[in-house]
């Protein structure tokens, strides 16, 4: 399968930059000081885990109001390397290499990313980038405190500041209070789809995972051409 094509599916899935980003990098500036703390304390928290599991669920509305089938993601997260199983995909960055494995083509793609930004088409398959972006992505409001499957949360609105470049016109996340956990999140689309993300309780590993987890295991798929674009 060709970057191109690969890159075309692969921009389904533009939400994980945006999660990431929420829960690895506290935001500052044009916020309301309570939804400002709730989202530093929350991101501090996340990264004070050794290595953390993460399954979710993502349904999308249609412009017609008619949800697609709902997908179910999972991905496993240590510092800034990750594991994402997606339909279709797996996706491994060991920090440096990003290993796009597509089982159905028994072909996996190795490249490595420039974390410098100056790679347009590699940005936009690592969600580490949209790290960069930090407190000057979203301004922050907070909304009210509600109950959402039986987990108390905090609503809070986030609204982007470059709203002319924006895909998107504000994002809903609701965090449990307790625990400082993303229980949902909701994007609202300048094209009018809404993408809505909704996670189980994390599971926390108390011993981080091996870093060689988040690297495509050549031995253990013998029969997967290796597309290596390293050199």
């Amino acid at each position: 399968m060709s970057q191109k094509i690969f890159t075309s599916t692969f921009l389904r899935y533009a939400l994980l930059p945006l999660f990431l980003h929420i829960f690895l990098f506290p935001l500052s500036g044009q916020d309301d000081a309570r939804s400002k703390k709730i989202i530093d304390d929350m991101a501090d928290k996340f990264k004070s885990y050794p290595s953390v599991f993460l399954n979710f669920s993502l349904s999308t509305t249609l412009l017609q109001g008619k949800p697609e089938t709902e997908q179910e993601w999972k991905i496993w997260i240590k510092n800034n390397m990750y594991k994402l199983e997606i339909p279709d995909y797996v996706i491994y960055f060991d920090g440096s290499r990003i290993y796009q494995y597509m089982p159905e083509h028994h072909e996996v793609n190795i490249a490595k990313p420039d974390l410098d930004e100056n790679d347009a088409d590699f940005q936009m398959l690592n969600p580490l980038s949209f790290f960069h972006l930090s407190s000057k992505s979203f301004k922050t409001n907070f909304v009210k405190e509600s109950v959402l499957n039986k987990r108390n949360v905090y609503e809070i609105d986030l609204y982007p500041i470059q709203i002319r470049t924006a895909n998107y016109s504000r994002i809903r996340i609701m965090v449990e209070k307790t625990t400082l956990q993303l229980v949902y999140l909701k994007a609202f689309m300048i094209d009018g789809t809404n993408h809505a993300l909704s996670f189980k309780p994390y599971e926390i590993q108390k011993t981080a995972l091996r870093d060689a987890f988040f690297k495509f295991n050549h031995l253990e798929h013998p029969n997967v051409e290796v597309i290596d674009l390293t050199f």
